[in-house]
């Protein structure tokens, strides 16, 4: 896989993802010299290409799923939450809906296999990288995995309009945070699983937030609780 952009090849290198780098030698700035110091110390291959559009592009090892239990077992040793994506098929929604997961230390990001973006190029490009430092698992089936995280003792919210206001909903830890898909939002056999479906209440003209913000609104209310 490659990736582009000094965040996201940055982030790989961190975490020892790159192979190889390729930079052109027409863009200079100081952020991208001390990159490229940084690949060469760590002995990763550096190569300078004039006819490359980006600044700087990596070959970075393909991002390895975590199982679910892992990501379960995570969540309830931290006392956290996992964050489960029903149906999320955009890329550019996955990558920013990860990068809040790892802004505010989710245990993991559950996606399922079928019916939903995959990690990749456009993925990585808008999490910034963060996908690096992210525990992603794939299951084959959401629904049946929210029932056996309730066997393990998870708390279930699902975010949907209609639901009970957000400041009612229980959110203690271990916590499991669904957020349905761009357009469909929750499948009607994740909702019957989830133990409470909530809410964000607006203010303004607009009915509801994107995906994005929605998930950041959501785990911030964990985090803030937590305090």
């Amino acid at each position: 896989m490659r990736v582009s952009g000094i965040n996201s090849v940055s982030e790989a290198l961190n975490v020892g993802k790159v192979n190889k780098i390729y930079f052109n030698p027409d863009f200079r700035s100081e952020r991208l010299k001390r990159l490229i110091n940084t690949a060469k110390k760590a002995g990763v291959p550096v190569y300078a290409v004039n006819n490359i559009e980006n600044k700087i592009v990596a070959e970075v090892s393909p991002i390895k799923y975590k199982d679910v239990d892992y990501v379960a077992e995570k969540a309830v040793r931290q006392g956290g939450f996992l964050l489960l994506l029903d149906s999320v098929q955009d890329p550019q929604n996955l990558g920013a809906v990860i990068r809040n997961a790892v802004f505010f230390g989710c245990s993991g990001v559950v996606i399922p296999k079928r019916r939903s973006a995959q990690i990749n190029e456009t993925v990585v490009k808008v999490s910034a990288g963060a996908v690096f430092h992210a525990d992603i698992a794939r299951v084959a089936n959401l629904a049946n995995t929210i029932k056996n995280l309730k066997k393990l003792g998870f708390h279930t919210v699902g975010a949907e309009i209609g639901g009970e206001k957000i400041e009612n909903a229980f959110m203690d830890p271990p916590l499991a945070i669904v957020v349905g898909g761009e357009d469909r939002g929750l499948s009607n056999p994740v909702k019957k699983q989830c133990d409470e479906i909530v809410e964000i209440p607006g203010y303004g003209n607009v009915g509801s937030l994107n995906l994005s913000s929605a998930s950041a609104v959501l785990m911030y209310e964990f985090r803030r609780r937590l305090k």
